[in-house]
Order: structure tokens, then C-alpha cells, then sequence
């Protein structure tokens, strides 16, 4: 029986971390308007700097730690679905 997680956890985790660096990109391009979620106001918030942009919903909702911990799974979820978007592209073609 195959199961859906039939590859090594680090490929998930590579997954992850592009997404999260996918996710800190649009969120620096979009600025103020990404106001849910803003990975890098929350990366600015980690980091000790003062942010341009103003807190981010997540932010004010669930403080920083909350927020870091939301970010990390989101990205996982989506690294996860992107490592079986591949598989199923390269099982079709």
C-alpha cells in the first residue's frame, strides 16, 4: 500500500522552506496590503526591527508567537501540497 508520505520528511521540509521564502518575497512586494499574514513583518518583528508596514492581523490577534507558529505551518501545509502537486505531475507525464 502506498502511503502519501513516501519520501524522506527533509524533502518536506526543503518544501516548506521555499514556500516560506516565496511567501517572505510577496509579502515585501506587497507591503501594506498583505494584511492577514505578513511573513515579513513578522520576520521584522523576530528580528528586533521596527516594521514600516504595521502589524499584520495575525500579529494582533495571536502576538508573535502565535503568528511564527501560524507562518511555519501554513508554509509546511503548502510545502507538503506542493512535494505531492510534483509527484502527481511526474506520475501523469
Amino acid at each position: 500500500m502506498k502511503l502519501v508520505i513516501n519520501h524522506p520528511f527533509s524533502i518536506y521540509l526543503f518544501a516548506g522552506i521555499a514556500c516560506l521564502c516565496i511567501m517572505l518575497i510577496i509579502d515585501y512586494i506587497l507591503g501594506a496590503e498583505a494584511q492577514h499574514l505578513n511573513a515579513w513583518v513578522i520576520l521584522q518583528e523576530i528580528l528586533g526591527h521596527p516594521s514600516e508596514f504595521g502589524d499584520s492581523l495575525a500579529l494582533q490577534k495571536m502576538g508573535l508567537a502565535g503568528a511564527t507558529i501560524l507562518t511555519i505551518v501554513v508554509n509546511g501545509i503548502f510545502g507538503f501540497l506542493l512535494i505531492q502537486l510534483l509527484h502527481l505531475i511526474v506520475r501523469l507525464f
